[in-house]
């Protein structure tokens, strides 16, 4: 009994240094930068050129952090936030071999001169942080935030815009044909549309680094750089192949060689692969309260 007793005042002791530092945090915090889908624009022409140049990303963060120690906590929220991409494609496209409204053949060029493809996701995030915080100057501290956050999409929108070209190259001829409307030769500058996308549930790990200046006791101010990698593949890719069949009305059968375009994301011109990814910069207001612990004793010794 007596060895009983001392366990429980040990453990009792032990407790009291740590219960009484704990204290809780909620905070309230945005932050922006550059964010992309993750994938890569790879055409299957040899002559096209792609590339994934990433758009504007966007965070919005309320949570709770419980931290058990001044150095270590605990914390859950929830985001809004946005990943974006913006693709481009340039080149020529090229069909060899094929037959013309009279029945001619010849090789048809498809001249991109350019064509933006955009992608806008927005989601809700729940995010489970662990917080790590040294003091390195009076009121001033290094801050280490990690963790991972589950996303659900709540908004997504896709669309495109190009300016295309279409000629013949007629070379048993020694003839290059173009701005021949009637024969499906002309060029295109106002080629757009949207479509839609249906990206999935993701996973992603985070990664903050920053600062806190202790305002007060109970308000702290808080500036992070930090990081996201989204773990999950969100976007199945299309197997359609590169084709402007559908850039002017009426020209379905003048060029019915080629694939329509119904969106970058809805052809094979992208990689099977991706994953969202954001880095940015990230500024908050953290407001901090002690527990207040009492200890009454109700002891009985025998």
């Amino acid at each position: 009994m007596r060895n009983r007793i001392l366990i429980i005042f040990l453990l009792w002791g032990l407790s009291l240094p740590m219960a009484a530092q704990m204290h809780s945090a909620l905070e309230v915090s945005i932050g922006g930068g550059w964010s992309s889908l993750g994938y890569k624009v790879k055409p299957a022409q040899a002559a096209v050129n792609g590339s994934n140049d990433g758009s504007w990303g966007l965070q919005a963060h309320v949570g709770y952090a419980l931290f058990f120690t001044p150095h270590v906590g605990l914390g859950i929220g929830a985001n809004f936030s946005h990943y974006g991409s913006n693709a481009s494609l340039s080149g020529t496209a090229q069909w060899n071999g094929v037959m013309d409204t009279d029945g001619e053949l010849y090789n048809h060029l498809t001249i991109i001169h350019s064509l933006k493809d955009r992608q806008d996701i927005y989601w809700v995030e729940i995010p489970l942080t662990f917080y790590f915080v040294w003091p390195i100057a009076t009121d001033l501290s290094l801050q280490v935030e990690a963790g991972a956050k589950y996303g659900l999409p709540i908004m997504h929108s896709a669309s495109y815009h190009a300016d295309i070209e279409h000629q013949g190259d007629y070379g048993i001829w020694g003839m290059n044909l173009y701005d021949v409307p009637g024969h499906g030769f002309y060029r295109e500058r106002d080629f757009q549309d949207s479509y839609p996308i249906r990206p999935k549930n993701q996973l992603s790990l985070f990664l903050k680094l920053g600062v806190s200046y202790e305002i007060s006791r109970n308000i702290h101010l808080f500036g992070n750089i930090y990081a996201d990698y989204g773990v999950l593949n969100i976007l199945q890719r299309g197997q359609n192949e590169l084709g402007f069949q559908n850039d002017r009305s009426g020209m379905a059968k003048t060029h019915a060689f080629m694939p329509a375009y119904h969106g970058l994301l809805k052809t094979n011109s992208i990689s099977s692969q991706s994953h969202p990814i954001q880095v940015g910069l990230e500024i908050g207001i953290r407001f901090v309260f002690p527990h207040k612990q009492s200890y009454p004793c109700k002891c009985m010794l025998y």
